[in-house]
């Protein structure tokens, strides 16, 4: 059965975040952020002193605390609220410590199980954009709309240190260009739920639209898919 779930997947900095966060607030869905949460374990494995790749002992803390996430469309220049245990660690994900490790946990087949059945728990009502880099393929196969964001390496480069700078965070773009290019790789390559076009999907090159062209192309597809009059004109 069809659901009422917007997907879109892609590569870091090709624009998911932003473009998901306004889609989800102009057609009143609630907003996931996948991404977040497989941040959210990379920095539980970081607190407590795990190797990134000790999937059984990052699992065992993992599945006594509680995850929240913030399934509103916030400031799409502002990052999903995200809590452990009741504890905002949203600035805590975005770290460049856990951005260069969090390919290293996701790839990890249990870690990916555990958290695709927390996800399908917040999306059991429908109602909802999606985003990540499986949300289309693994974790709601049958969305009413299926989206995949690309764009160039420089311009994705470019677009991460533009997103640091409005948070504050200090950067170096040859460190953020290689982050971006090994999880580039990790995340295409890895064995369980690869990042893939998913079936059905449709391909958006975001690297010369704006946000607001790559949104109003995305419900302009929406509008058809619901056979109901384009809202966008």
């Amino acid at each position: 059965m069809t659901k009422n779930i917007i997907t879109i997947d892609g590569p870091a900095g090709s624009g998911k975040s932003t473009v998901a966060k306004i889609l989800a607030r102009e057609l009143g869905l609630k907003y996931i952020d996948t991404g977040a949460m497989y941040r959210a374990i990379t920095l539980i494995a970081l607190q407590n002193n795990i190797d990134y790749n000790d999937e059984k002992s990052i699992l065992k803390i993992a599945r006594k605390i509680e995850i929240e996430l913030d399934n509103n469309s916030v400031e799409e220049k502002k990052y999903t609220m995200i809590k452990l245990n009741g504890i905002d660690v949203t600035d805590e994900i975005r770290s460049i410590e856990i951005g260069a490790a969090v390919s290293i946990v996701s790839k990890l087949s249990g870690i990916r199980k555990y958290l695709v059945s927390l996800q399908r728990k917040f999306i059991e009502n429908g109602n909802a954009v999606l985003e990540g880099r499986d949300t289309g393929s693994v974790v709601c196969p049958d969305a009413i709309l299926k989206i995949y964001l690309t764009a160039s390496l420089e311009e994705r480069i470019r677009r991460r240190i533009l997103q640091m700078k409005e948070n504050g965070q200090l950067f170096k773009k040859n460190i953020i260009k290689k982050e971006i290019t090994e999880r580039d790789r990790i995340d295409s390559t890895r064995k369980d739920s690869p990042l893939i076009i998913p079936d059905n999907g449709v391909i958006i090159d975001t690297t010369k639209l704006s946000i607001r062209e790559v949104v109003d192309k995305i419900k302009k597809l929406y509008y058809k898919k619901l056979n109901v009059k384009d809202k966008t004109r």
